[in-house]
């Protein structure tokens, strides 16, 4: 499916236990992450929130970065369900649908541009 990205920055999530297991890894082209975080409003966010880092060009920016506000970023994703194209339904999903499971198995939720 991205053979014709090669070379293109790719964003890696990955969910690990509290031993640093990783247990689900999703691993997507950081243009389509872009994509999908743009669809989120514009608001004041908490220096510690998926938005913030995503304005201000940090956190996994700089490297690997832990959501600590996996909730606030679930129910974020969750506001743009019925805007979100077509196209983006895949890397959508795939990103709700780490951000819930590391929220179900009570585990860390990981960020990194690779």
């Amino acid at each position: 499916m991205y053979s014709e990205y090669t070379g293109e920055l790719s964003i890696v999530l990955n969910e690990k236990t509290s031993n640093n297991l990783v247990i689900f890894e999703v691993k997507i082209l950081q243009f389509h992450f872009n994509e999908v975080l743009s669809l989120i409003p514009s608001a004041q966010y908490n220096k510690e929130s998926v938005m913030h880092n995503y304005f201000k060009c940090e956190g996994w920016y700089d490297g690997q970065w832990e959501c600590k506000r996996k909730e606030e970023f679930k129910n974020q994703l969750l506001l743009i369900e019925n805007n979100v194209p077509q196209n983006l339904l895949p890397v959508y999903n795939a990103i709700k649908q780490i951000c819930a499971s590391s929220i179900q198995n009570n585990n860390q939720l990981f960020i990194e541009l690779e």
